[in-house]
């Protein structure tokens, strides 16, 4: 019986932790869910633009910056798209069914370390986007009209920027300084091995010896 209570008790601090680090797991799938509806929005946008004739007469390097450009957006959005889908899919899966709470573990410091570059391909995408907008006054506009609707666009996306930046700055939190739910004293204990597949498995063994 005593046996019996030391499991559960063992199991108890196992299911505790994990319970903590769900917390973690539930805000980076929040995150590159947010992250892949808006880059799929936005790769929308681009493949609309792309798929736009652009006039004969445009001088080529305008025309090859607002292609390039445009296409960048596309690359980027769609790149986060799938990269936040395979997270939220193969991350959660890897939680739910790996081995023990080191299961839960890894999901999370993986999806913790892809978040930083696939952020970097979001706002790469966004900021493409943005400035291709900028080019294109310049190909299906007049000149005094694109001068016009140039100024405001670019005061908009330096705006962006700046406050992208003032925003990350201030908010971010380095590694060093962030608190993780992972309890470095309860490790011992989270390497548990399924007791019914023990069960089977010494079950199993015994039968296949006897004559």
């Amino acid at each position: 019986m005593l046996q019996i209570y030391k499991n559960a008790a063992v199991t108890h601090v196992s299911k505790e932790s994990i319970e903590i680090r769900q917390l973690e797991l539930e805000w980076y799938t929040r995150n590159y869910d947010t992250m892949a509806m808006q880059a799929a929005m936005f790769a929308g946008f681009a493949f609309e633009q792309i798929t736009e004739p652009v006039p004969q007469d445009t001088p080529f390097l305008l025309e090859m910056a607002y292609i390039t450009l445009t296409a960048c957006a596309l690359g980027f959005n769609l790149c986060v798209c799938m990269s936040c889908t395979m997270c939220v899919i193969f991350g959660r899966r890897l939680a739910l069914m790996g081995c023990g709470a080191r299961a839960v573990h890894l999901a999370v410091e993986n999806l913790h370390k892809a978040q930083q570059f696939t952020f970097l391909q979001f706002l790469l995408g966004i900021l493409g986007y943005l400035v291709a907008h900028v080019f294109e006054t310049w190909i299906y506009f007049q000149r005094n009209v694109a001068i016009l609707l140039c100024i405001p666009l670019s005061i908009f996306v330096l705006a962006i920027f700046y406050y992208v930046v003032t925003i990350v700055d201030q908010l971010i939190l380095p590694d060093d300084k962030a608190v993780i739910g992972k309890v470095a004293a309860w490790s011992r204990y989270e390497n548990l091995s399924d007791l019914d597949a023990e069960a089977y498995r010494f079950s199993h063994s015994r039968t296949a010896r006897l004559p």
